[in-house]
Parts: C-alpha cells; structure tokens; sequence
C-alpha cells in the first residue's frame, strides 16, 4: 500500500462534526464536482477514482441532506488508469448549492463557507482526499501537493494552508496548478492538523531512521576521507624519506627518530605518531612540532635534488 493511500484510509475514518462534514462537502465537490441538466432537472455529479473517498462522499451526501444518489463506474481509456467512480445527486441539489456555494466566487465566500479553523481544516482534509499525494517518507525527497485546474481554488488551498504557517507554494504543470509541500516538518504538521495522527508518526519514523542512516553515511565517508588524506600525505613524506635514506648525509637525531616513526607507521595520522613517539622516546612533542619536522625533512629532500646547500 502507498504512503498516500495510507493517510487517506486514515482521515476518511475522522468522526467530525456537522460544520466539518459541510466543510469537507464542499471541498469534494469544489475540486471534483460538476453539474449537469438532465430532464430539466439539475444533477450534481462527484467523481473520484477512489472506493475510499467515494464512501466517504456517499456518507456526508446522505448524512448532511439524506440525498437520493446514484453509484456509476465509468472505464478510463488508458489501460493504467482505475475505473472511475460517478456518484450522482438528483435531490434538493438547490439546496445544496446555496449551502456549499458552488457557483459563487471563492474568495467571496470561503469566509462564510469556512467560518473557523476547524472548518477550514476539513476542507482541507477533503482537498487532500480528492487530489493529495505524499511521498513515501523511506524516499529520497520529501513532497506532497494538491492539483487543481481552476487557479483560484489552488490559491484557496494555498492561503489556507498558509494560515498555519505553512509556507505552501504553487507552480503550474501542464494544465494544473499544484499546491506543494517540500520540507518534512511542514507536511508531518499539514498531516497532524488535518487529522492522520497514525500517518504522522509512521512517517516521523520512517523519517527519523532515514536521517540517521545518511547521518551514519556521512560519518563513514568522513572518516574514509580523512584516513585517505592521512594516507595520502604519508606517502609523499615516505617517498621523500626513502629519497634522502638514498643518500649517506648526516641526519640530526630528532629529525631521524621522526623519519623512522613515519616509515614505521604510515597508517598512522598525526595524533597517533605524536602518541607513539612520546611512548618510544618518554619525550613530549606536540602536532605542530611534528609537521615541523615532516617540512624540514622535505626541504632536505628539495635541497639535495636542486644540490644546495642543507
């Protein structure tokens, strides 16, 4: 089961109440409803692809006006596509019209239709329900929009989305504007306020683990760079150490015990060679003082290329 279906299988089981269910109404047919004449009389049509929130739609139409409905599936041309689902209302679709202020413009309205915030909320819930998507948290990005055609119904949902601080924003694709979400806290807070508490948590944890795994990742690839440049630089004071060992020079004894270290322990970085020459020589030296000694070994090596003097 995806992530998305997972939610919404949890906030069509919400128990609300009436100015909700009036809220969550209107959200479903404001993004998927459509009206029709037929016979003279007006029809309002609902279509979803999902058996989920077509339950859910029948509930609040019987629940809210006892409507007379019809069920009817309809095959999508494209193979990949589900079946999808007509619920039609042939009963006091006047009512109805007036209450959830169907014809009317949005911005106009959606103060009377949305009084408070619980009631935007369900709207919003039933918004997601007809068009949300979320990413499975486990994946590497973190999205979850909201797609309508109308452009002031994808503002509405943006500027209610925006009340809780949100910070959605709108891009158009194709012929749809998307209201999106990218930041993980932001989508666990749209999904806490619209009431998939469940989702939530599955989703903090799933996400709480992928963190900490990249964080572990992160670790790793620090430490095998580190030990990579410690490798790295071991090797060029080696080959300069076997390059001056070439030649029979007198060496002061401080900087011999340090070509000696450094060949006998190449793996070693600097803690651990100043750690190992304080316990061989019961002499303290510091890791600036060591690196002062690998420079004086290489202006050695430099000056018996070039011929100068030492």
């Amino acid at each position: 089961m995806s992530f998305t279906k997972l939610v919404k299988e949890e906030l069509v089981t919400i128990p609300v109440e009436t100015s909700e269910q009036l809220a969550e109404f209107a959200a479903f047919l404001h993004m998927n409803g459509d009206i029709t004449k037929r016979d003279q009389k007006l029809i309002l049509i609902f279509k979803t692809n999902s058996p989920t929130v077509a339950k859910r739609f029948l509930q609040l139409s019987r629940t809210l006006y006892q409507a007379e409905t019809t069920l009817l599936k309809k095959q999508q041309q494209k193979l990949t596509k589900k079946p999808q689902i007509l619920i039609e209302i042939d009963s006091r679709v006047k009512d109805i019209l007036s209450e959830i202020k169907l014809l009317e413009p949005l911005f106009e309205t959606s103060d009377v239709l949305l009084p408070s915030e619980s009631t935007k909320l369900a709207f919003l819930r039933a918004a997601f329900l007809s068009s949300g998507s979320v990413n499975d948290p486990k994946t590497a990005q973190y999205h979850l929009e909201m797609s309508h055609e109308r452009d002031d119904l994808s503002v509405l949902l943006q500027s209610l989305m925006n009340r809780f601080e949100l910070n959605a924003k709108i891009i158009k694709r194709r012929h749809h504007h998307v209201v999106y979400l990218k930041d993980a806290e932001h989508i666990s807070e749209f999904m806490m306020r619209i009431g998939a508490q469940n989702s939530v948590f599955k989703f903090e944890d799933a996400r709480i683990k992928r963190d900490f795994n990249n964080s572990i990742n992160r670790v790793i690839n620090c430490e095998i760079a580190n030990e990579k440049k410690v490798y790295e630089a071991a090797s060029k004071i080696i080959d300069e150490i076997t390059f001056i060992s070439s030649y029979n020079i007198l060496i002061d004894e401080k900087i011999k015990r340090v070509m000696d270290l450094r060949v006998t322990y190449p793996e070693f970085n600097l803690r651990e060679l100043t750690e190992q020459y304080e316990a061989l020589y019961d002499e303290p030296i510091s890791k600036s003082g060591l690196n002062h000694r690998f420079a004086k070994i290489k202006h050695i090596a430099q000056a018996l290329r070039e011929g100068s003097p030492l």
